[in-house]
């Protein structure tokens, strides 16, 4: 076998929209209530760095309105079923529900 040989794409489970809604809703209320304590913070580091992003990108939370670009799109991404969005090279993505 080849070392430039590449895995044929996982097949994507069904995610119906209302019911990955009602996942991130969950998860983001989960993760704001854990804030309080801290570690709520440290799970959403490990969500970016879940869904492609850096931990320390846990810095732009310090930026209006773009921490709440980055905290929606980081938690969808991470409830989701399928890792729907291209992943980097440098950085290996997954989210909570898709088993892998």
């Amino acid at each position: 076998m080849s070392m430039n040989a590449q895995t044929p794409p996982a097949a994507m489970k069904p995610d119906p929209g209302f019911m990955h809604f009602l996942r991130f809703l969950g998860v983001w209320i989960l993760m704001g209530l854990l804030s309080a304590v801290l570690i709520g913070l440290i799970w959403l580091a490990i969500a970016l760095s879940s869904t492609g992003r850096r931990k320390r990108d846990l810095l732009m939370f310090f930026i209006p309105v773009w921490n709440i670009v980055v905290q929606v799109q980081t938690i969808w991404r991470y409830t989701a079923k399928n890792v729907y969005w291209k992943p980097r090279d440098d950085r290996p993505s997954k989210s909570l529900f898709s088993g892998s």
